[in-house]
């Protein structure tokens, strides 16, 4: 992921009004010595970044139509410690062992001064979400003798206590955009993490513009894995991958098997036997082989389903995020603005949020400043430490109140 963070930095002093009249500014050297005495020079130009005010329109730079992993933001949170802004980045691009390694090096040396606890918060989160119970319980113990406090409790969380999003579209979630190819390995390694730890998946497909062989044989494998696994895979877009794929291969040609068996398995997924069968057999006189057989399944469910499926069970006045939050499209926040119309107050419950990367938290922090500048107030509740200091990173906090859970 290529991104861009400027650090905000302390402002400087101003300037004493005394100083001024002392070094007024020089004049430009094209211009002739004045003949009478200038008046008093204005103040000295600030420093160009004097004035970092991102809650308004346009002050974060995501552009989602070029690659889902390349945008820019400018962070607006007060300076945090290296190590906090370090080891939030690296979780967030899907790096827990390097985050592990960075939280575990600072909490060890110390030196920490008042960043201590946000350190230790942190690494005892990254514990639980990888479920590390042994060296929880050890550093535990050592927290409570070095700083004379109690530590954390482990707490069991179910798979489903952190599976699918039930609400947007962003939880369990992974676009897919421009070529399906070889730079596509990073969101389906994504998509195999998400199958592998939850009954429902959703996968954008509406942004792809072209697909290869490279990029199909990839995501088949991620594809039969969610099937194998019994994952339902809840797919936006997919007719749009079907098209490409079928651009791509012609009857009768026996080139690019990998893209016939990829259609194959997009219209298993699709539950659409028809079209299915209609192309096994054409797979079947292509290659000379016997036509690969319909597996019956249920329904799969639409992605609005999921929602109303959430909404039944939750409190209506709270919009929860649940599950991992991965290359979220604008779409994945749509019910978000919905949920706020007409709300004042807007109270988002992230208990069950696990992870949030940086497209997608680069287009929550857009749709939080859109609520804000319509007049709604949000409040965030209860993300981890690792998401609660990306928040800080990103200035999520600048338009939101974020709190934070602590132990």
């Amino acid at each position: 992921m290529a991104f861009s963070l400027f650090g905000k930095k302390p402002p400087s002093e101003p300037a004493k009004p005394a100083a001024r009249k002392q070094a007024p500014a020089a004049p430009a050297p094209s211009r002739p010595a004045a003949s009478k005495p200038a008046p008093e020079a204005p103040p000295a130009a600030k420093e160009e970044l004097e004035s970092l005010d991102f809650t308004a329109p346009g002050a974060i730079e995501v552009h989602e139509e070029d690659h889902s992993d390349h945008f820019q933001i400018r962070e607006s949170s007060a300076t945090l410690h290296p190590v906090v802004e370090e080891a939030a980045i690296l979780f967030a691009n899907g790096q827990d062992e390097a985050a592990l390694a960075t939280l575990e090096a600072a909490a060890s040396e110390g030196g920490l001064g008042t960043a201590a606890d946000q350190v230790w918060a942190m690494l005892f989160d990254l514990y639980q979400i990888m479920g590390n119970r042994e060296i929880f319980d050890k550093r535990a113990l050592e927290y409570s003798m070095k700083y004379e406090k109690s530590p954390p409790t482990w707490v069991e969380q179910s798979k489903q206590s952190l599976g699918p999003a039930l609400t947007t579209g962003g939880t369990a979630f992974v676009a897919f955009v421009g070529m399906l190819g070889e730079s596509s390995d990073k969101p389906v390694r994504q998509l195999e993490k998400i199958v592998a730890g939850n009954p429902v998946a959703r996968v954008e497909f509406g942004k792809l513009q072209n697909v290869d062989t490279l990029g199909a044989e990839m995501l088949l494998k991620a594809m039969r894995t969610a099937r194998k696994a019994k994952c339902e895979l809840v797919m936006s877009g997919a007719e749009k991958l079907a098209e490409l794929l079928k651009s791509r291969i012609e009857v009768g040609k026996r080139e690019d098997e990998t893209l016939w068996m990829l259609l194959l398995e997009l219209y298993q997924h699709m539950a659409q036997q028809d079209p299915f069968e209609e192309w096994a057999v054409n797979y079947a006189i292509t290659f000379e082989v016997s036509p690969p057989s319909w597996e019956n399944r249920p329904p799969p469910k639409k992605p609005a389903e999921i929602g109303v499926a959430a909404g039944a069970a939750a409190d209506p006045d709270v919009f929860p995020l649940a599950g991992e939050m991965y290359s979220a499209g604008s779409d994945a926040f749509r019910q978000l603005i919905d949920f706020a119309t007409d709300r004042k107050q807007v109270l988002i419950d992230c208990s069950a949020l696990r992870r949030m990367d940086f497209v997608s938290a680069g287009l929550f922090l857009n749709t939080l400043t859109n609520l804000q500048i319509t007049g709604s107030s949000v409040t965030i509740r209860n993300p981890n430490q690792l998401i609660f200091a990306l928040f800080s990173v990103l200035g999520i906090n600048q338009v939101a109140h974020v709190e934070r859970h602590r132990f």
